[in-house]
């Protein structure tokens, strides 16, 4: 027996109009696999007079009010695809209010005001999803939440920006500058106009904090730990990860320690023979590692229209059945006086490369080794270019796993010691080992 459930949509944009080309062209498949008639009744945009493909509205009403959702009690769950936080809290805690559950796409809401938000939602009987708020059409919160329920998760690895992937593909396969290769993301579509948010790191963090508080069952905080972005990754960085064996990826990292967890994001040699070296252009690759499933790999569209519809509607039809009626709970059960703590950059525990310009001349190199091993750091490699014609040399060198404070340390008395004849370049390298 087909039943019939009403929705609503806030936000025509292109997730937007790629949910209602879903819901038109694909309506009989829900009905033969969920035995539901979605039902688009009102579509509620800041600009409804602006052109679209007005087959995909279907019978939905088009305004600008959005007092035609919450008003509707044949609707109920919103489809809320807008941007930003404090507008879109406001949307979203109308629809809550009105007694509609809520499927979002918006990551920086979830990460930055989930917890009043998921307050809200229990507090009026109804259900948060936000699936599509991280990697896109990659069933990612599914994983975590359901799919590995059995497993404590002991680490995420994960490329969680389509931008910086893309970014840093097109510098090592085809040698663009990083300015140029920002112009073709943006031509194709796989950047915004302005892409500080994605470079920056922003759009991974927010995305590894909403994943690392599911994985983790403890109230992490978006701005909690260290953010890195790519903006000043060079030809010269992928050159010199392509001699170490390795390619750069811009990673969101968690793992789990004795003495707390591990949180980052930031731009890092991955081992060319690892699995997230292979994610290509504009994919996103999350590697989850459980204590009983081992290491799992999702890779997939992170972004785009219909991928990240598909999660949208994923979101829709598990609120529709039933299944998730307890998605209210997920950002409200965990007591932040029983919060894990989070470790401190310092002491976190990383294996780090770092190249350095250096004069041509005896002790160099054992100056740096001795800095090194004063500190208890293991060197795994090192790679030393011929010298210039001024007589100065490249040294590279990747360390084993070390306490990041240890290594600054190191290279701030390299520094006194007048061993470098320039700013040396310091990213963190991921183990060999995939867990």
């Amino acid at each position: 027996m087909t039943k019939r459930y009403g929705i609503g949509l806030v936000g025509w944009g292109t997730v937007g109009d790629g949910v209602l080309e879903i819901l038109h062209r694909d309506s009989q498949l829900f009905q033969e696999r969920c035995g539901l008639e979605l039902e688009c009744r009102a579509v509620v945009t800041r600009t409804p007079s602006r052109v679209r493909n007005q087959e995909h509205l279907m019978q939905a009403t088009l305004s600008d009010d959005l007092n035609v959702i919450l008003t509707d009690d044949a609707i109920k769950t919103v489809l809320h695809l807008v941007g930003g936080i404090d507008v879109a809290y406001d949307i979203a805690a109308a629809c809550i209010t009105a007694g509609k559950h809520v499927v979002t796409a918006n990551k920086a809401l979830v990460a930055e005001r989930g917890r009043e938000l998921f307050s809200l939602a229990r507090e009026h009987g109804v259900s948060i999803a936000f699936e599509a708020a991280v990697a896109g059409g990659i069933p990612v919160i599914a994983a975590l939440r359901d799919g590995l329920v059995a497993n404590h998760i002991n680490g995420l690895h994960a490329i969680l920006n389509g931008t910086c992937n893309y970014v840093l593909t097109q510098m090592e396969e085809h040698g663009l500058q990083f300015d140029d290769a920002i112009q073709q993301a943006q031509a194709l579509g796989y950047a915004e106009a302005d892409p500080k948010l994605d470079l920056d790191g922003t759009d991974s963090a927010h995305k590894l904090a909403i994943m690392a508080r599911i994985a983790f069952s403890s109230p992490i905080e978006f701005g909690s730990f260290s953010i890195e972005g790519i903006e000043h990754i060079t030809a010269e960085d992928i050159a010199s990860a392509k001699r170490m064996n390795c390619r750069i990826k811009l990673l969101a990292e968690a793992a789990r320690r004795d003495s707390g967890l591990e949180l980052r994001v930031a731009p890092t040699l991955v081992p060319i023979d690892h699995p997230l070296a292979s994610v290509p252009a504009n994919y996103n690759g999350v590697l989850i590692d459980g204590h009983a499933a081992g290491p799992t790999l999702l890779v997939g569209q992170g972004a785009g229209a219909l991928p990240t519809a598909s999660a949208v509607l994923s979101d829709l039809v598990g609120i529709a059945s039933g299944a998730y009626q307890e998605t209210a709970d997920l950002f409200t059960f965990f007591d932040p006086q029983d919060a894990i703590a989070i470790i401190p950059e310092r002491e976190e525990l990383t294996a780090s490369y770092a190249r350095f310009t250096v004069a041509d001349r005896p002790g160099v190199l054992a100056g740096i080794s001795q800095c090194l091993a004063e500190r208890g750091i293991s060197i795994m490699s090192i790679h030393q270019e011929r010298p210039d014609e001024d007589g100065k040399a490249v040294l590279e060198t990747i360390t084993h796993p070390c306490a990041g404070g240890n290594f600054l340390d190191a290279i701030a008395t390299m520094e006194q010691q007048d061993l470098f004849r320039g700013p040396p370049t310091l990213l963190r390298r991921l183990p060999q080992d995939i867990r």
